[in-house]
């Protein structure tokens, strides 16, 4: 049996089409070539995010094999700018079958909720450089100049301390494949 689901990630990429068949995650362009290729017992990490679509949001799975190649599907495609098209009635079985797939190697996979450190520190370091322009300019304008037009400075630095606390790096999160892998309904 094959399962297949359509995705477009953003405007730089073609469409693809990721399928699950033959104990292969296959992931082709819309010619029809392959683009990546994975024996499922050469999958090490199984990464679930939510992440930006325009103005909603959208659930991405990122499985890397043993040499660090990604396919990456997500269950909303791109469009055109600012608008996505959701993609749940083909990404949620393509997920589950995923998951229920790969259980017989779970013991050699990662199975990770959440961004990646080096996403999480290229974000935190933004907070950090907004939180301090408006110190910066907050001491130039207010406190030395004194100048109450400082006083704006105080939104971006509270911004930068936002930004720093959202993006705050934590520890893995990992999760449990079984969830995953149950047919919709399921209580156990």
């Amino acid at each position: 049996m094959s399962i297949s689901h359509q995705d477009r990630r953003h405007l730089g990429t073609a469409e693809l089409v990721t399928e699950l068949a033959d104990e292969r995650l296959v992931q082709r362009q819309s010619d029809g070539n392959v683009y990546r290729d994975f024996p499922l017992e050469t999958v090490r990490e199984v990464r679930l995010t939510v992440e930006m679509a325009a103005q909603a949001n959208q659930v991405v799975c990122r499985v890397k094999d043993e040499a660090g190649s990604e396919i990456v599907f997500g269950s909303m495609a791109f469009k055109s700018p600012g608008v996505f098209e959701s993609r749940i009635e083909t990404f949620q079985p393509l997920l589950r079958a995923l998951h229920l797939a790969l259980l017989p190697h779970a013991d050699k996979i990662r199975f990770i909720e959440g961004q990646s450190q080096a996403f999480m520190i290229a974000m935190l370091l933004l907070g950090v450089a907004l939180t301090g322009i408006g110190a910066f300019f907050f001491v130039i304008l207010l406190l030395i100049q004194e100048n109450l037009a400082g006083l704006f400075m105080i939104a971006p630095f509270a911004a930068g301390l936002w930004v720093m606390q959202l993006f705050w790096p934590r520890g893995v999160k990992l999760y449990d494949p079984i969830a995953f892998a149950k047919p919709e309904g399921d209580p156990e």
